[in-house]
């Protein structure tokens, strides 16, 4: 927890990450003012917000929620990893809290606590029902325990889908292995006691509205959509490719420690959790969701490691009196905290090398430079402040200004809604020709000066005029050709 908290500090009043500016923010907002509807606040698998938004609503500003709240997710995640290995595996509570540091602090875990925050609340509570399939494989299921066991699972699918995902997988497989075993009872008794988070989660699924970010990962070339170039695989061998470059870019470093634990450690549930990862990432899908299943086997991997150094305990050098062990654990230490420390302090400007996307990061728009950004690098934040805060002062009437993904967060922020049009990753060219032809006056761009922006846009159209800069953050005019 306090790890995680260096980043929030550094940058300062401002938010860490890139959903929680894009996404956080502005549905938090959004749900303030003008409330949601039953249907809708089903669908979005609402626990998160719905804490946010209370808290927010008993007086606490939004953004010091959202400062406070990420590293307290990444500890109680670290708990729930910690209570799982000691009390679910029965581990020491030494090889339980290196499992839970490496689950925690490893730079691919990092990445997911820099903004996937949804994800780390149903992975907490994932890993509560873990432990509590576990103790009652060891013994019975008793009635408190399935209660526990059913409100966690319901936690886990009002929290995030995709963990959800992996949750109801990993109970399939444990309830037919139970029924091979003959053990029907349980069997009987682990499917009751999952029935009511499945009809949730099908019901979420059903009310789930054809959202503009989910598109098919394949035949983006013969479209114009921004989200889709940065995003998008043209075909399933890119797909493919893709995929097992990013793995070994998130694990290369643990892979020999992983692999050799991989006949000892017989751990029923985290060989199914790798499994139905494998097989999910083999499946086309909405991207980029096939290279995040990816990073969630930080996981299950930590554990093998841990697995490995329990393993190697008893080989050793008599000559120079190491053990392997020792030895693989100073490694461990030093590899994590090279690359951990180089992604929480570096900045986007000068970032690590291994994170650098000129040099070995080819996954950018999966595991960004730095966790000093959000959807702007620390750098840009206070510029694109000014830059809002001018459009405020000086521009009024019935101008609208148009807003990529990016952006949105921060004009909500600053403007009322009817002032913003979210354009998300299209062309802004023809979201200003689009929004110009509907009658509404001047209309406006943020965005960064020319040769300086982000998100596959480096420059912008010769069709908006710059009128106000402020660092690299610059607000624009759109005029159109022939005005």
């Amino acid at each position: 927890m306090l790890l995680r908290a260096v980043p929030e500090v550094l940058m300062g009043p401002y938010v860490v990450g890139f959903d929680t500016m894009a996404h956080y923010v502005p549905t938090s907002m959004l749900w303030l003012s003008g409330g949601v509807d039953l249907w809708r606040y089903i669908a979005t698998a609402p626990l998160f917000y719905t804490l946010i938004v209370s808290l927010v609503s008993g007086g606490a500003p939004l953004i010091l929620v959202l400062k406070v709240i990420p590293p307290l997710l990444h500890g109680l995640l670290g708990l729930s990893i910690y209570g799982y290995a000691k009390r679910g595996l029965g581990w020491s509570p030494r090889k339980s809290v290196f499992t839970a540091l490496l689950g925690t602090l490893y730079f691919v875990a990092l990445r997911i606590s820099w903004d996937l925050l949804r994800n780390e609340l149903a992975l907490i509570f994932f890993f509560v029902v873990l432990t509590l399939l576990a103790k009652g494989e060891s013994g019975k299921y008793t009635w408190k325990r399935c209660l526990m066991a059913s409100l966690a699972m319901l936690a886990v699918v009002l929290s995030h889908q995709l963990v959800a995902v992996i949750m109801f997988g990993v109970i399939v497989f444990t309830v037919i292995c139970t029924f091979v075993k003959k053990e029907r009872v349980k069997a009987a008794t682990l499917f009751a006691v999952t029935l009511p988070a499945v009809l949730l989660f099908f019901a979420s699924v059903y009310l789930s509205p054809a959202v503009s970010e989910f598109r098919l990962i394949f035949g983006f070339p013969a479209t114009n959509d921004g989200w889709l170039q940065l995003f998008g695989f043209a075909s399933y061998p890119e797909l493919l490719m893709g995929e097992a470059g990013f793995f070994l870019y998130c694990f290369l470093p643990l892979l020999a420690l992983v692999v050799l634990s991989v006949k000892r450690f017989g751990n029923f549930q985290m060989r199914a959790w790798i499994l139905l990862i494998f097989v999910a990432s083999l499946i086309p899908m909405a991207s980029p969701s096939n290279l995040r299943w990816i990073m969630l086997l930080v996981y299950p991997f930590a554990f093998y490691v841990s697995e490995t150094l329990s393993m190697i305990r008893a080989v050793k050098w008599k000559r120079f009196g190491i053990t392997l062990r020792r030895v693989a654990i100073v490694y461990l230490v030093l590899s994590t905290a090279f690359l951990s420390l180089g992604f929480m302090l570096q900045t986007p400007e000068d970032p690590s090398a291994y994170f650098d996307a000129g040099k070995y990061n080819a996954y950018i728009y999966q595991v960004p430079s730095s966790m000093l950004q959000n959807t702007v690098s620390i750098a840009d934040c206070k510029d694109t402040v000014n830059a809002l805060n001018w459009y405020k002062d000086n521009i009024g009437g019935d101008a609208v200004l148009l807003s990529h993904r990016a952006f949105y967060g921060w004009a909500l922020s600053a403007l009322n809604e009817n002032q913003v049009v979210l354009y998300e990753y299209d062309n802004p060219v023809q979201a200003a020709a689009t929004v110009s032809l509907q009658g509404n006056g001047a209309v406006y761009l943020v965005w960064w000066v020319n040769g300086q922006g982000w998100y596959g846009q480096p420059s912008v159209s010769s069709s908006f005029e710059q009128v106000y800069q402020s660092g690299k953050i610059a607000i624009y005019e759109y005029v159109p050709s022939g005005v």
